[in-house]
This record gives structure tokens, sequence and C-alpha cells, in this order.
């Protein structure tokens, strides 16, 4: 049994989310400039390319392990508070998804000469459009990943196992999709489709989080006074029954005889 620790403050929980969403943002930065210098491999020792579909690969990622940064097993709440969830889901999603976005900004900087033109990739800080599509991507991509994981992180392993191959698919289509949208110059249509994608997620997002409870019900906790009377009541029925130290009754609250030896063994 792992100790539990008390439940932190909304304020706490939500800076955590964007910090931990900022270093994220760094980190997968770091992993694109490092392709841009050839040094990253595959497992068969092919370099990998800082290009579009990389670009889209760490995007996805991001989208993919957001729901991570609220885990906290160590919480009686596995880190998705029983209070105040709504708002610090969704805030954390779109607040996270600015930042991530204003990071992604510098990524054009290491293509050099792979940068398509034209492309989201190549354009994503110079086109309004292109940045604009990407902002919904994230919030797209990061509503939809909470809204598959929370389930599976609070229900239980019974939610997770049914969970889990949806899940997995989900985390394909993401990759997907984030090659897609940066590999691709922004569009009309592809725009509607990821308002409608952030839309959507951000509505089921609310939904799960409204349903947080019943999912997950609360344990019930006594306070200090309930164990004090608990303990008082476990006393009196005791001394009921005359089970007391003073006068113990014979049983398994009294004094118990020796064994007797085996017949055998006299002499």
């Amino acid at each position: 049994m792992h100790e539990v620790e008390p439940v932190p403050t909304w304020t706490r929980d939500f800076l955590r989310v964007l910090g931990i969403s900022f270093f994220g943002a760094l980190f997968f930065t770091f992993l694109i400039w490092l392709a841009s210098t050839g040094l990253m491999l595959q497992q068969n020792f092919q370099v990998i390319e800082a290009d579009a579909v990389w670009m889209g690969v760490c995007a996805g990622g991001m989208a993919f392990l957001f729901p991570f940064l609220f885990t906290e097993y160590k919480r009686s709440d596995d880190g998705f508070r029983r209070d105040g969830l709504i708002p610090l889901i969704l805030l954390s999603v779109v607040a996270s998804a600015v930042i991530v976005t204003l990071v992604a900004l510098v990524w054009p900087f290491f293509l050099g000469e792979r940068a398509v033109p034209g492309t989201v990739a190549a354009e994503l800080n110079t086109d309004p459009a292109s940045c604009f599509l990407i902002l919904l991507f994230f919030i797209g991509g990061m509503a939809w990943s909470t809204s598959m994981m929370m389930p599976m992180m609070i229900g239980g392993y019974k939610v997770a196992l049914w969970l889990l191959l949806p899940y997995l698919g989900f985390v394909f289509l993401i990759l997907f999709a984030g090659v897609r949208v940066f590999d691709n110059p922004p569009s009309l249509l592809t725009t509607m489709i990821w308002v409608a994608v952030s839309l959507f997620g951000l509505a089921a997002l609310t939904v799960l989080s409204m349903l947080r409870n019943v999912i997950d019900k609360a344990t019930p906790q006594m306070t200090a006074a309930e164990r004090e009377a608990d303990y008082q009541r476990y006393l009196e029925d005791r001394r009921r029954r005359g089970l007391t130290n003073e006068s113990p009754l014979p049983g398994i609250d009294g004094p118990q005889r020796p064994p007797r030896p085996p017949r055998g063994s006299r002499r």
C-alpha cells in the first residue's frame, strides 16, 4: 500500500500542467533540432530527418502524452480532482495548446532545405492560417486524448481493458493526423474539420468530467471525531459483554490453557 498524498489546490494542479506542458514542448523541440543535426538514428541506423513528417510525429506525440500530465497515483483521486475538474481540464487543454503552439513557432527554422514551401511545416511561423490550424490540432488532439485516457485512469483495470484497443487505435490516428497536417498546405476544409474535432473533443471532455464521480465513486472517509465515536462504541460493546481486561470471560479474550502433551509422551 502506498501512502496517499493530500489533494493540492486547484491553482497548483493548473500551474503544474502548464509547466510540464512547456518543458514537454521544449523537449520535443530538442528532438526536432537533434534530427536536424543528423545525429538521431532509427533502430536500423538510418538517419531521422527533420522534416514535416517528423514534426507531425512530434506534435502527435505531445497530444497523445498530454493526459499523463494529470496523473498522480499517490493521490486519492489519481490526479483528476473531484471538485473543479471541468474548468481545470478545459482551461488546461486550451492553455497548454497555446503554449505548445508558441513553442512550435521555432520548428520551421530547423527544417532548412527540407522545408517544402506552402506546407504548414514551412509556413508555421509566417502564415496565420497555418498557426491557427496547428492550435486547433493541439486542442483537438489533447481533448480527445484526455477523453480516452481519463476513464482508463479513474475507472480501474476493467475500464482500462475495455478502452485499451480504442486508445491504441487513437495513438496511430493522432500520429497520422499530425503528419497529414504538417505535410500539407492549410486549407479551409482542413481548418473546419479541426474546428469540429476540437469542439466535439472539448464537449466530450466536459461530459466525462461531469461523470467523474460516477465512474469512480469516492470512498467515504471517517473524520477523527467519527473514528473516536466508533472506538467508544466498540469499547462499550466489549464492556457490555464483559470482555474487559479486568474480568475477561473464558473464550478468545480470556486466558488460554496450555496445550496438553500427547498421551504417548507420558511416562
